[in-house]
């Protein structure tokens, strides 16, 4: 691997590479990532054009990684398209046959069915990133019942997967983060703020092992939010603070626009957070990030 090469895998998912069992060329999808987490979406975007065809996972995987920067934008119910599409192509040895099959029931049908390429860590990886993704397409519309049991079939999954130390963090630990977050902000758009402290707490736990950096940030905004809810407003605030200042620092715009716009709502004290969030929001509408109206 090149360094630039490192450089971005290390970025995106704080790991030196992402092992010999990754698919080739998978070190470009984690630029895309890296990419994207900076808000710069229109080079992600180019990036994940470029990728293998041929390769189901690296096109599964690229078509979760456009969800995601499409559900950064607040189109949630455009970001379903690529999730249940990085679904289906994550189960399937022929991509074109099955680039037009949204349905996750579809696919996981088919992941069944080929169980030779379902058993594989880097299938089931992108399999769960578009299923996980589908659940919060589907939070961030309303439909917290399809998103609950899009959460509870990933959570089965990650249960019956067992993770040895030698596996490599951007695969299944990574997922297993992410099904935590999603289930946390489940749990606070539910109104359910029990739940969403148990489920922060988890995010905490498996973030503690993380070597990425923004994944532990992200956990922290999370938590925030969590804080929040739960009437622990004074360490909300101070964990929001303390995220935007680590997203400047490393330029992660969608998490530092995300931490100021929490930061407008929870504390009257800061009257620049409307402001900085505006001007986050303007400088990523300009790295080709499509905002929906009115976000």
């Amino acid at each position: 691997m090149r360094l630039a090469d490192e450089r971005w895998v290390r970025e995106a998912f704080g790991v030196d590479d992402l092992g010999s069992d990754a698919p080739a060329g998978a070190d470009r999808w984690a630029r895309a990532v890296a990419l994207g987490a900076g808000g710069r979406a229109a080079n992600a975007r180019a990036v994940l054009g470029e990728l293998d065809p041929r390769s189901p996972i690296l096109q599964s995987l690229a078509a979760s990684t456009r969800g995601s920067l499409v559900r950064q934008s607040g189109r949630h119910s455009d970001a379903r398209v690529d999730d249940g599409r990085a679904c289906a192509t994550a189960v399937s040895r022929n991509v074109h046959a099955t680039a037009r099959t949204t349905s996750p029931t579809a696919a996981y049908r088919l992941r069944r069915a080929h169980s030779a390429e379902g058993d594989d860590l880097w299938a089931k990886t992108a399999w769960l990133d578009g299923l996980i993704g589908l659940a919060a397409d589907n939070l961030g519309i309303g439909a917290f019942a399809a998103s609950h049991r899009l959460l509870t079939r990933a959570g089965d999954e990650l249960e019956s997967f067992p993770v040895s130390a030698t596996v490599n963090w951007a695969t299944i630990p990574r997922v297993a983060l992410r099904h935590a977050w999603v289930r946390a902000e489940h749990a606070l758009y539910s109104g359910d703020a029990a739940s969403s402290s148990v489920w922060a707490t988890r995010a905490d736990e498996l973030a503690a092992g993380s070597p990425s950096p923004r994944h532990r940030i992200k956990t922290d905004l999370i938590g925030a939010a969590v804080d929040s809810a739960n009437g622990r407003l004074e360490v909300a605030v101070a964990r929001a603070h303390d995220v935007e200042k680590r997203c400047a620092e490393r330029r992660l715009l969608p998490l530092q626009w995300a931490a100021a716009t929490m930061l407008a709502g929870i504390d009257p004290a800061d009257v620049g957070a409307s402001h900085r969030a505006s001007d986050l929001l303007t400088s990523m509408s300009f790295l080709g990030m499509s905002f929906a109206t009115g976000a």
